[in-house]
């Protein structure tokens, strides 16, 4: 007999060292064996709503679908074009929205298949460690990547003419998205990394594999992921949630596992999880680290130069006090608890 699996997960994020605000969300859902992570976008807390509206409409959607209705590769699908359908809405019919997005990355482990279904837009990215060897689920819906994936003989030297945070995919951005999705068998042991551009555009493939190796508590190795890209600049929001495969007697045994009580929490900061003090870089150390420019709006190598050319100054007022009240009273049932911490393990 097969053992039963369950996935297990910890998610830290944080504002990083140059950002006044977070625009990052992640969404851990264990009961229904749902992840997500999402990276907004648009300025002026903009993003925080999209990223926000991207995660609760995933977890409201498992809540309120059954497998029996459709598989879990399609209630994941399906969750993400709603998203994408209500950040659209909002951005248009709201000009304090418009031109907000989120880019996403978002996970469902089917214990009956035992696969995990990942699906994503934009950048956000998942990796799988397995028997010590990280690669990359994902593929980056990317200025950058469309190119190399269209022309592989491209050189370098043109690839530094193409803007670096370019993206071609988000949700919110137009009616209608692409949803990428595929399907993980996976193995007992197997972890898996959903992240934002703020950790794995900071933080090396190789360094991504020796910190997720040195422990096997998926908490500190998250927050030694989002440490490492601080110490490497932390130009850019962080968010790394990390889920393990494990095998259980009963597959609907509940964790006993307790919450940090909400004194070793920070007051300022409920969505992040205190980390290790950093210390300050000189220029010459943050050398070579990606810029901190905002992300641009998804666009196609067609209209890249145009976008560039494009001397747009206008700004997208500050998300108000009323209107995030509103956003939240018109979302009340499918709004999932924010995250006071990384949940410790389940035991």
């Amino acid at each position: 007999m097969q053992p039963h699996m369950r996935a297990v997960a910890a998610g830290v994020t944080d504002v990083g060292r140059e950002r006044d605000h977070n625009e990052d969300r992640f969404l851990l859902l264990p009961e229904f064996d749902v992840f997500a992570v999402a990276d907004g976008m648009g300025g002026h807390q903009c993003g925080e709503v999209a990223s926000r509206m991207a995660t609760s409409t995933i977890a409201h959607f498992f809540r309120t679908r059954r497998e029996h209705e459709a598989g879990t590769d399609e209630i994941l699908r399906e969750s993400l074009l709603e998203a994408n359908e209500r950040i659209n809405q909002r951005a248009t019919q709201s000009p304090v929205h418009r031109g907000m997005g989120t880019t996403v990355v978002a996970a469902a482990f089917d214990r009956d298949k035992r696969k995990l279904y990942v699906a994503h837009a934009g950048d956000s990215r998942c990796y799988r460690m397995r028997t010590n060897d990280l690669s990359q689920v994902t593929r980056d819906h990317s200025l950058v990547e469309e190119a190399l994936r269209s022309r592989p003989d491209i050189t370098k030297s043109e690839l530094a003419y193409l803007p670096a945070n370019v993206i071609t995919r988000a949700l919110g951005v137009e009616k209608a998205v692409d949803i990428d999705l595929n399907a993980q068998q996976v193995a007992l042991g197997d972890v898996f990394l959903l992240c934002s551009d703020g950790l794995h555009g900071f933080v090396s493939d190789d360094k991504i594999h020796e910190i997720i190796n040195a422990t096997n508590v998926l908490t500190t190795a998250c927050a030694e992921l989002v440490n490492e890209a601080n110490l490497n600049g932390g130009g850019d929001n962080i968010t790394a949630v990390l889920l393990r495969i494990e095998e259980v007697e009963d597959p609907w045994a509940v964790s006993t596992s307790v919450p940090p009580p909400p004194s070793a929490l920070p007051s300022d900061m409920p969505s992040r999880m205190p980390c290790a003090p950093l210390p300050d870089l000189s220029h010459a150390e943050l050398a070579g680290q990606p810029d901190d420019t905002e992300r641009m709006a998804p666009l196609t190598m067609a209209d890249a130069v145009a976008a560039l050319e494009e001397d747009d100054t206008t700004k997208i007022p500050a998300l108000s006090d009323e209107d995030d009240k509103l956003f939240d009273e018109e979302n009340e049932d499918s709004l999932p608890p924010p995250p006071t911490s990384a949940p410790p393990d389940f035991e």
